[in-house]
């Protein structure tokens, strides 16, 4: 479940134009947002049932933020979250199934520690710890950031290791004993003012998988009548390019524009396309309203088949829709308002945010997210 690291990074993304990432030696001093998202969804096409019955599920997601500006060379990020989760799924766990969902919770923390190697570079290092009822994961990281051009172009690369043992129940809910995983991901991207008023950017990302990457409690139905666990390669590869585009129009409207290409070598092409507008608010202090678009589109997977539709002589065969021919559809609003500088509202709150959106996939599956935040600078 990334969600919750989803609307982290859109949160920290709401302002106007591009922020670079691992800032070192800003007057900000300690920073602390916390932010509560929600997520529901609903549809007919369940990968725990062999792509039939409720894909029903919640999630309520309260995170904390700190971004500490240690000195003039140092830095520190960190953030603490809790994803409590309900849906059908969950109720796989257990041996004795029924029809109502049931809870679980993932815990998981990120912590980054930033160095500025001069007025021009810096570097990161990341540590991240997750776990969940079937599944624990460990992560390191380093990143680097170097700019040129009189500070108009920046260069910056990351590389993240993720290890995770994954706990097997199968499609009786059953434990069968633990399997381990192992993710790699690499990402390159430069960023270029175009203009007084014009950013843009480009990015790419690499990410290896190996290990077990089926989920066993995913059914798949053959004609028969007989109900299997989903079967997939232990191996991934997925590529991904990323081109963005910030133009201000004066200082009250800021357009953003986004396109990602996706490949993997599951069979899954993709393409998503991105739009936010942002308003400045007749107030004092930084204030935007933003609407924003994103429409998605990918082909299936070549394990991809409806329930019913495989023969039992496949290698591989998953019913899980999200590796479907699917087209997404998500619109939203967005509300960043700031105290005037120097100024602090009630208990100190420095800013707040708030964020709503609605998706809608051509499966008929449905969803609402919201998120709510405050933050203080200390």
């Amino acid at each position: 479940m990334h969600l919750t690291r989803l609307l982290v990074a859109l949160l920290c993304c709401s302002a106007p134009l591009v922020a670079q990432d691992g800032a070192v030696g800003g007057d900000q001093g300690l920073e602390i947002d916390f932010l509560v998202s929600y997520y529901d969804q609903d549809g007919e096409h369940s990968a725990v049932t062999g792509g039939t019955g409720t894909e029903k599920q919640e999630v309520l997601s309260p995170v904390v933020l700190v971004s500490w500006a240690v000195n003039e060379d140092w830095s520190l990020k960190a953030d603490l979250g809790i994803d409590q989760i309900s849906s059908a799924s969950v109720d796989r766990m257990d041996a004795e199934l029924s029809s109502a969902s049931e809870l679980d919770a993932r815990a998981f923390t990120d912590v980054t520690a930033t160095r500025r190697l001069d007025d021009r570079s810096a570097v990161s290092f990341t540590l991240g710890l997750s776990t969940e009822y079937d599944y624990r994961s460990v992560s390191a990281g380093l990143g680097y950031s170097r700019d040129f051009n009189e500070k108009n172009t920046t260069l910056a690369g990351s590389l993240r290791h993720y290890e995770d043992v994954v706990e097997l129940y199968d499609i009786d809910g059953i434990k069968r004993g633990d399997d381990s995983r192992s993710t790699t991901n690499a990402n390159v991207s430069l960023t270029q003012v175009l203009g007084q008023k014009t950013v843009g950017f480009v990015e790419f990302d690499a990410t290896i998988q190996s290990g077990f990457l089926s989920t066993p409690f995913h059914e798949v139905g053959f004609p028969n009548g007989v109900v299997v666990a989903e079967r997939l390669p232990d191996s991934r590869r997925r590529l991904a390019l990323g081109l963005g585009l910030n133009h201000s129009f004066g200082r009250n409207v800021v357009q953003r524009l986004h396109y990602r290409l996706y490949d993997d070598d599951w069979g899954i092409r993709a393409h998503s396309i991105s739009a936010e507008t942002h308003f400045r608010l007749p107030t004092a202090g930084e204030s935007w309203l933003y609407p924003f678009v994103r429409f998605h589109t990918q082909t299936a997977s070549d394990y991809f088949g409806p329930t019913g539709s495989f023969t039992g002589r496949e290698e591989f065969y998953t019913s899980d829709w999200d590796l479907a021919e699917v087209d997404t559809d998500r619109y939203g609003l967005g509300l960043r308002l700031a105290a005037p500088a120097g100024k602090k509202w009630l208990l100190g709150i420095r800013r707040t945010d708030l964020r709503v959106s609605f998706f809608t996939r051509d499966d008929g599956l449905e969803g609402f997210t919201g998120s709510f935040g405050f933050g203080w600078s200390l």
